[in-house]
């Protein structure tokens, strides 16, 4: 494999794999005992999503936090990059201010380690730092979705444009931008939570990384650009939930048959703790309390008919899909295996073997003391 290999996200693949799989639903499953035991200080709830995508699951976490503590404010912050992302997030937001009246959401397209604080390290791009407030009018869904639908229409084609970082090619901001969303008849008992533009660092109760980086990047990496700053930007008593693809399943065999040295996950979570153990600071080592990780398994969504009546063109498709995407096969490499043309003869293999194709997922929680 070249040393200069890069995956990136693929918008057609993620959301083949987010419609097909059901990912999403058992993350959320995952993460309900933990929402369970929050104890959020005053003056509110406040949950960070590093990384929206479709808002699927951030969505699923809003409503269980609702279901936990219905009559106290929330402070929902994310990040995303995606223009396209975004808009889908967005198009699922207007229910959740019909049942949690008092909640702020947040989401900006600035990098993790500048996320939580809602301020561009980059000196240049922070002075066009664009701040906008939206403030709903209005009761219903309707009303609310009617005035979202207008960030799509100006401010996010304008404002959400993504240039590649000279130094290491990583997609970036071409200027941060920071959207802020509320109820106006609820402005008065939220101003202590709405963000402010010269201040508007936070720490949360709940943080949610699912998926946060890709595979084949470093421990080093994985640590330093994300996980540690999501460490520093938790409350006392706060809660960092970790989710990333482990391999050893059905779907990581599909692609040991096509490519037998591909080695998609080589630092997973006793790496990753071990590298925090070994290099972060000492004080805030005794801060925190690590739990044991869980696997979290999730399956490709078929009919019954589709599998035992011989394997659909289209379940292989879609297997397929979701076999390089998790895996995060490189376009190239997908291309010259697509060319020889024998992958579908061993995705049908496999899920013929399994029932079904499932995948494994790795959920790790780091707490604050």
């Amino acid at each position: 494999m070249k040393k200069n290999f890069r995956f990136f996200d693929n918008r057609q693949k993620y959301l083949l794999f987010v419609t097909t799989t059901n990912e999403k639903n058992k993350i959320a499953d995952a993460l309900k005992p933990i929402i369970q035991k929050l104890k959020p200080k005053y003056p509110a709830l406040k949950v960070f999503d590093a990384g929206m995508g479709d808002g699927s699951l951030l969505m699923s976490i809003m409503r269980q936090c609702h279901q936990k503590m219905p009559h106290i404010p929330m402070l929902i912050s994310t990040k995303e990059i995606s223009l396209e992302d975004v808009r889908l997030g967005l198009e699922k937001l207007p229910d959740r201010f019909v049942e949690h009246k008092n909640t702020v959401f947040v989401i900006s397209n600035l990098n993790y380690v500048e996320s939580t604080s809602l301020r561009s390290n980059n000196k240049m791009k922070q002075k066009k730092m664009n701040w906008k407030i939206v403030k709903l009018k209005g009761n219903s869904s309707l009303d609310f979705s009617d005035q979202l639908r207008k960030l799509n229409q100006g401010f996010l084609s304008k404002k959400w444009q993504i240039e590649r970082n000279p130094i290491n090619g990583n997609p970036t901001y071409k200027e941060p931008s920071v959207i802020i969303i509320y109820r106006k008849d609820q402005e008065f008992s939220l101003k202590n939570i709405i963000p402010k533009k010269n201040n508007g660092k936070n720490n949360f109760d709940l943080i949610i990384a699912s998926q946060p980086y890709r595979s084949r990047i470093s421990v080093e990496k994985k640590v330093r650009y994300v996980i540690d700053p999501m460490i520093k930007s938790l409350n006392k008593k706060g809660k960092l939930a970790v989710i990333h693809a482990c391999g050893n399943d059905p779907g990581n065999q599909i692609i040991k048959k096509i490519w037998p040295k591909e080695k998609p996950f080589p630092s997973l979570y006793k790496s990753i703790l071990k590298y925090i153990k070994k290099n972060t600071d000492k004080n805030l080592l005794k801060d925190l309390k690590f739990n044991k990780k869980t696997n979290i398994r999730y399956v490709l969504r078929a009919l019954p008919n589709e599998i035992s009546g011989g394997i659909a063109t289209s379940l292989v498709f879609s297997a397929w899909n979701a076999a390089i995407y998790v895996n995060q096969i490189s376009d190239e490499q997908i291309l010259n295996a697509e060319k020889k043309n024998n992958y579908q003869k061993i995705v049908q293999q496999i899920v013929n073997k399994n029932k079904g194709l499932y995948f494994n997922n790795e959920l790790f929680v780091i707490e604050r003391k």
